[in-house]
């Protein structure tokens, strides 16, 4: 009879820990982000190797531990909980449970720092819970649980968001209290709906990483910096804990999450003295630069689930050079994700320097001079995007371009993201003339109304959301995309963007971008667009921070230790103007639509403009810049090439040639020696 009770609680205990959707939530405790087999090798590092993080944290918990309630619930339970578990005082897990009780008593379970938060407690400190306390914690994190699946505490069901947006962080909370309570039998039904929930929006076949994969296979994001930090830390982390929590591999599906840490190396420039580290302010995004130490984060996570010592080094590198700056409150997340396993090795040995990387989803590539982290770096940096998927974190800035000399902007994304509603994002900040590209204004023009008519490209609010894998591959997604063939050589990198469908149909039939770099420290630029009446304004813009300096077909633009030298070869009638200045940084048509509270540093002051003198259907536009040191007064000399068939320049010796006629094929472009 003995025997047979225990068969069945036998049969009960597995029949609750192997859920409906199939995955399988491994037993026993902690297994949110690490198992209790790692718990001594964490230990270790922690008052080890890890001991200056480790004792951040613990400083931190010891400052605070007497601060009177209420506290950040979610910063204080993560930490006290880790300290406690590392050295098993008591005090850290009586601080834990004053604040988790705090919480109960006050009616302040419908939170999300509380599910996190509430969630890591009761996994980390179970074994330092009574019964009673397991009961009465784990009721308190269920509550906050259902409140949250239930769609109360993201004001919609989850059928109805976005698979992209904010759904990329938002959906990782399901897993924290799912994973924490599955199978203890305080809430099962709760725990599972989590789950449930959590599996069939990440891992469904029309959903988050389907559409990542659809939209992003070789890595990257194409809501830029601003939903990348969604990404790469928010649904990342739920990635984490569900690859850890059970038994699944989440990480061996999707073809974005193998290829991330390859983006986020590349995306990585030099440090900027601030505790960050250049990036490339892609769509609304405050600064050129990412969050560095969620990239820290996510590189070190991504180098231990793919081994990858690139990965490793880069993310050794952001912390060395003083970038990427981790509150102590976080430290556990370097301690417990930083494999010390995984070998770090050099970029250049894979990528080589000169290097430059296509992420032909997301239409984006990045060229970089060598792998100088360093505040006091040279390295030359630039990004060129031609990308097909429109979103409202994305901006109307198909052909866009950015170059950098070490951490000194020089052709820069302008603007600030003030707010997605402001005056000055949607006059200016997310359209086309804050960006390093081409506008044809036609004044009849009403794609912008009520906003200000900038003749740039269809803004992004006009297309579309798209809601299930599959949306992406209907043309009316279809705005830019990077045409074949790509090339990277030693000596140089061609890429050329078709950005046509960008514009309205009204006003403009082509308009491709061909921008070659010569590395280390040139460019070349060709755009052809042809418009659809030749009154139709033509302009080709850079923007700067400081203000350009203008001697016949060349401008200047200087920045810290660095200068961008730009000369126009073609047209070859054309005005270059310069626009900016006090009361004129954000102008369009000539009203201003400054950010709130000014606009930072970054967001720029200048741009210039270069117009055709005559009016044509179609213009071409050849430009060289080269980017050197500001203690270069002039630049290297550049001459325009004419043979009947092509076009191109003689560039410091180099010849760049391009065919007149634009057609696409292998032969579209040749450098001398390339």
């Amino acid at each position: 009879m003995r025997l047979t009770t225990l068969a069945v609680l036998f049969l009960v205990v597995v029949a609750m820990v192997v859920p409906a959707e199939g995955y399988q939530v491994i037993q026993g405790h902690p297994r949110l982000f690490f198992t209790a087999s790692q718990v001594s090798g964490i230990r270790s590092r922690a008052l080890g190797s890890y001991s200056a993080d480790y004792n951040k944290i613990k400083t931190w918990c010891d400052s605070h531990i007497n601060d009177p309630l209420p506290v950040n619930v979610s910063w204080a339970l993560s930490s006290y909980s880790f300290v406690y578990l590392v050295s098993q005082d008591t005090s850290y897990l009586n601080r834990a449970k004053a604040v988790a009780s705090y919480v109960i008593s006050h009616n302040q379970t419908h939170s999300t720092d509380w599910i996190f938060g509430g969630s890591v407690f009761f996994d980390w400190c179970y074994d330092g819970l009574t019964a009673s306390e397991r009961s009465t914690y784990g009721s308190a994190l269920a509550d906050g649980a259902d409140w949250y699946q239930s769609g109360s505490g993201i004001g919609t069901q989850w059928s109805s968001l976005n698979n992209y947006h904010s759904k990329l962080g938002r959906i990782a909370l399901l897993s924290y209290p799912g994973i924490a309570l599955y199978g203890e039998g305080i809430n099962n039904q709760v725990a599972t709906a989590c789950l449930d929930t959590y599996s069939a929006h990440q891992f469904g076949s029309s959903t988050i990483l389907c559409c990542l994969d659809e939209i992003a296979s070789d890595g990257g994001y194409f809501e830029g910096d601003y939903n990348m930090s969604i990404l790469c830390t928010g649904n990342r982390m739920g990635m984490t804990a569900y690859d850890v929590g059970t038994t699944d591999d989440p990480f061996s599906w999707s073809t974005n999450y193998q290829n991330m840490a390859r983006y986020l190396v590349y995306d990585t420039g030099a440090a900027k003295g601030s505790g960050t580290s250049l990036g490339s302010k892609q769509g609304d995004s405050h600064w050129h630069s990412g969050g560095s130490g969620a990239v820290r984060m996510a590189l070190y996570n991504l180098a231990a689930v793919y081994n990858d010592g690139v990965a490793q080094w880069v993310a050794d590198e952001v912390l060395e050079q003083g970038s990427g700056y981790i509150n102590s409150f976080d430290r556990w997340k370097q301690i417990v994700w930083r494999d010390p396993s995984v070998t770090p090795v050099h970029p250049s040995a894979v990528y080589g320097d000169n290097s430059a990387a296509l992420f032909n989803d997301v239409g984006m590539v990045y060229m970089r001079s060598g792998w100088d982290l360093s505040v006091n770096s040279t390295d030359i940096y630039a990004v060129f995007r031609c990308e097909a998927v429109p979103s409202y974190h994305t901006h109307s800035h198909q052909g866009h371009f950015l170059i950098a000399r070490g951490n000194d902007l020089l052709a820069i994304d302008s603007g600030d993201y003030d707010s997605s509603i402001s005056s000055h994002h949607q006059n200016y900040f997310c359209r086309t003339i804050a960006h390093n590209t081409i506008t044809v204004y036609d004044p009849g023009e009403s794609t912008f109304y009520p906003y200000a008519n900038d003749g740039g490209q269809i803004p992004v609010w006009s297309y579309p959301d798209a809601v299930v894998c599959g949306d992406m591959s209907g043309p009316e997604f279809d705005r830019g995309s990077i045409v074949t063939p790509y090339r990277d050589t030693e000596t140089f990198t061609y890429v050329k963007g078709d950005a046509t469908k960008a514009y309205s149909s009204h006003k403009l039939s082509n308009f491709t971008r061909e921008f070659v770099w010569l590395k280390p420290d040139f460019f070349v630029v060709l755009d052809r667009v042809t418009a659809t009446s030749p009154s139709f304004t033509k302009k080709w813009l850079l923007h700067s921070i400081n203000q350009p300096q203008v001697s016949g077909d060349t401008f200047s633009v200087t920045q810290g230790d660095s200068r961008l030298f730009v000369k126009t070869l073609l047209p070859t009638q054309h005005q270059i103007t310069p626009v900016g200045g006090s009361g004129r940084q954000f102008e369009v048509n000539g009203v201003n639509y400054p950010p709130a509270g000014g606009g930072g540093s970054e967001s720029g002051s200048w741009r210039v403009e270069v117009s055709p003198s005559t009016a044509a259907n179609e213009h071409m536009f050849l430009h060289v810049l080269y980017a050197t040191s500001s203690g270069v007064s002039s630049m290297p000399n550049v001459t325009f090439i004419d043979t009947g068939d092509f076009i191109g320049a003689n560039v410091a010796g180099q010849t760049v040639l391009f065919t007149k006629s634009g057609q696409p094929g292998e032969d579209a472009c040749w450098v001398s020696g390339g």
